[in-house]
């Protein structure tokens, strides 16, 4: 039972009667999954004074609601007196009496039911709410097994199967996986108020040979037609040991190696206790599980037996298991048939020898220069020995092998592995070190020897050793020292000297030459002489400055005018820095270059030339407007307009001071005018356009000077005021009389000038 809120009960106490009389019984969680379908059984009963039930609601997942002292919730189903006994196919449907049976029947049960309903039950006096939990699992329950505390063999035992689920109309069958003769299976549903569950008993006798197996029950689904879920245990079935047996882990055992024995017997719980025989006799403090003999003998051999024992009994000596005791050949030794002296190149032959051997010797194994080989029988031959034999030995086998020491066979030989060594200084050689050589060797028979010196191939000096009180870069070479007995004589492998010393010799090489023409490619290289080489080169130009330029080669590509100068570079090694003495680079100009110049040069002059004449030009026409404009502010006069008829006529020349032009091109918009300039007392001769002076005579006619201009119009329509009196007539005349003044004037028949204007 469950009621629901402190205040809930209060409330429902004070407002009706005791409720604690309501009695309930249903189990206390039902299972189920989704898709399947759910049977609540349920019984009810009524308190003593209340009157008969008249609602019944079920809700999910309900809460209670303060506001409206009212549970709240998804309501699954609801019924209210007069009853509806009428049957009709629900998911959800609360059947019984209304009086003591309250069995819920969910069919499909829903994922989204898990978690816990309510039961409302109401009367006229009294209201109770009762929760049932609900688990609605995604996928099928899985089936439990109960087993036994314990499973002894030969001992009949039942297994139970149990799932926490039975619905009516819903199919389900437990099913075992041990199929064998002698099993009894029972399958049981309960469906009451304290249990809902379907169960499924397997009763059998268990055999030793079941321990350690799986046992599953699985749950077998008719509407589905799978399994849908199972549940595997690991059998555990207790037994007195069985029958045992030895194992020997190394079998046949070499004589002097350790032996372990191990006792077998199959036995649960493991045998606690054991007992060993050796040659069916008891062998005293042996009651471990292993018997281990540190180092085996002959008599240790024979046939082992064991017995095993636990809490349940004894179990049954089993079959013997043979120890083998062998032993590797003994005595094994290597020898020289031919003991004479050896020189290197001869041919030796050597032996394997033994004395006993069990079992007998099948190969024989020879260590000859690090390299084993097999040979038999038991004989080495060595065509041409070298001199750096190694100690020879040879093994006599069975199962396992013997080995002989080792012999020398001592040959021989010249003067092995001479080498040069740098006995001081033992690091680094600088020019000025004081530095001394030493010539040795790693083997010679006999030991007596001499050594000498060459440099380069050429002869140096005798002796052990060679010195430098202060050696110079110039010391550096190939050196080789010799070492003879009587055998031979032996060359070193050259030694090269290499003196370390700062950059010298400096020197800047320009390639092609230190004349280039400029767009061609100029390369300068740093030459120097250094050990260890230089690892830095920076270049400088004539104003010293750095280039930042830091190869050994400096590539001016394509070379320019503004390269030439002197270049220098400096070097850096570990030791030291060197500058070298500067190198001229000469740039001359290209043929194109010249080329530009000397065009840019003549254009210029000419553009200068050009531009002198039209200024010149330009400021003479200049003055004569203004000379003009001066002339015509000081006249008077009048004009007027005279009509003429267009006619070809040559200039009119008999009139001295008449000057024409007649213009072929401009035919038929030019008229002819002549200009007659009177001529003063006071007038005097001025200069022409040309820039010359002409005088002339005065005229005889003063006052009849006339200046005509002839006006071109076109044809569409009449000039001002003046109208066209024939077809011919094209062209206007404009004449104006000008008072010239007082004097003589000249005749400037060069600067008459003409104006057409065209329309």
């Amino acid at each position: 039972m469950h009621l629901l809120g402190p205040s809930l009960l209060l409330l429902e106490y004070l407002a009706f009667s005791d409720s604690s009389e309501w009695k309930f019984e249903r189990p206390h969680t039902l299972y189920s999954w989704d898709g399947a379908c759910v049977w609540i059984p349920c019984k009810y009963k009524i308190p003593r004074f209340s009157e008969a039930l008249e609602n019944l609601t079920l809700y999910r997942n309900y809460e209670y609601d303060d506001a409206t002292k009212n549970f709240k919730g998804s309501i699954l189903y609801e019924d209210r007196k007069p009853w509806n006994y009428t049957f009709h196919p629900k998911r959800v449907q609360v059947l019984g009496d209304r009086s003591s049976n309250c069995t819920i029947f969910i069919n499909p049960v829903l994922e989204q039911d898990n978690g816990h309903l309510g039961l409302r039950l109401i009367t006229k006096t009294d209201r109770w709410m009762e929760k049932i939990d609900l688990n609605v699992s995604k996928t099928p329950l899985s089936p439990h097994i109960q087993l036994p505390p314990e499973i002894r063999e030969s001992q009949e035992v039942t297994l139970t199967c149990l799932l926490n689920f039975s619905c009516p109309g819903y199919q389900i069958q437990l099913q075992w996986s041990l199929e064998e003769p002698g099993i009894t299976l029972t399958t049981l549903t309960t469906l009451t108020t304290k249990t809902v569950s379907t169960q499924s008993k397997l009763t059998f006798q268990p055999h030793w040979t079941h321990h350690g197996r799986n046992l599953t029950c699985q749950l077998w689904d008719h509407n589905a037609e799978r399994i849908v879920s199972e549940e595997t245990v690991l059998l555990d079935v207790k037994h007195a040991p069985e029958p045992s047996r030895v194992e020997i882990l190394s079998s046949p055992a070499k004589e002097g190696n350790k032996v372990e024995m191990t006792c077998m017997s199959v036995a649960n719980p493991p045998p606690t206790n054991y007992t060993w025989y050796h040659n069916e006799i008891k062998v005293p403090g042996r009651t471990s599980k292993t018997f281990q003999i540190p180092e085996v003998l002959l008599e240790h051999a024979g046939n082992y037996s064991c017995l095993a024992e636990n809490r349940l009994g004894l179990g049954q000596i089993g079959q013997e298991t043979e120890l083998d005791v062998q032993y590797a050949p003994k005595e094994v030794t290597t020898v020289i048939q031919n003991p004479t002296r050896i020189r290197e190149g001869d041919t030796v032959t050597l032996s394997c020898n033994y004395s006993s051997s069990n079992p007998r010797v099948t190969r024989y194994e020879w260590d000859f220069q690090g390299f084993r080989r097999e040979n038999s029988p038991g004989m080495l031959i060595i065509q041409k020995v070298a001199w750096d034999t190694m100690p020879i030995t040879c093994a006599a086998c069975n199962q396992w092998c013997s080995w002989a020491p080792s012999v020398n066979l001592d040959v021989q030989h010249a003067p092995k592995d001479v080498r040069i060594l740098q006995i001081s200084p033992s690091s680094e050689i600088h020019s000025g070190y004081r530095v001394l050589l030493g010539c040795n060797f790693s083997s010679s028979r006999p030991r007596d020897v001499h050594f000498f010196w060459k440099k380069n191939g050429i002869f140096l000096k005798e002796g052990k050793e060679l010195g430098f009180d202060s050696i110079s870069p110039e010391d550096a070479g190939s050196y080789n020292c010799f070492v003879n007995n009587s055998i031979g004589q032996t060359m070193s492998e050259a030694r090269m000297l290499r003196v370390l010393y700062a950059p010298r010799k400096l020197r800047v090489a320009i390639s092609p030459k230190d004349q280039v023409m400029e767009g061609k490619k100029a390369v300068l290289t740093c030459e120097s002489d250094a050990n260890p080489p230089i690892f830095q080169y920076t270049w400088f130009d004539w104003n010293n400055q750095n280039l930042h330029h830091y190869d050994q080669m400096l590539r001016l590509d394509p070379v320019k005018i503004q390269h030439s100068g002197a270049y220098w570079c400096e070097a850096a090694n570990q030791l030291g820095r060197a500058q070298s003495p500067p190198s001229t680079l000469t740039v001359y100009y290209s043929p194109e270059t010249i080329g530009r110049r000397v065009a840019v040069g003549v254009g210029f002059c000419l553009a200068t030339l050009l531009l002198a004449f039209w200024g010149v030009k330009l400021q003479r026409s200049w003055k004569r407007i203004r000379s003009q404009q001066g002339l015509q502010e000081s006249s008077s006069g009048q004009s007027f307009f005279v009509r003429k008829q267009k006619v070809r006529r040559a200039p009119l020349s008999e009139d001295p001071h008449s000057l024409g032009c007649y213009n072929p091109v401009m035919e038929d918009a030019i008229s002819y005018a002549t200009l007659r300039f009177p001529v003063g007392e006071t007038d005097t001769p001025r200069p022409g356009d040309a820039g010359t002076l002409e005088t002339e005579g005065p005229s005889p006619n003063r006052d009849d000077t006339v200046t005509y201009s002839v006006l071109q119009k076109r044809r569409v329509g009449d000039y001002e005021n003046v109208l066209p009196d024939s077809p011919e007539d094209e062209g206007i005349h404009y004449s104006e009389l000008v008072h010239l003044g007082v004097g003589e004037r000249p005749l400037a028949q060069d600067a008459v000038e003409y104006v057409t204007l065209k329309h």
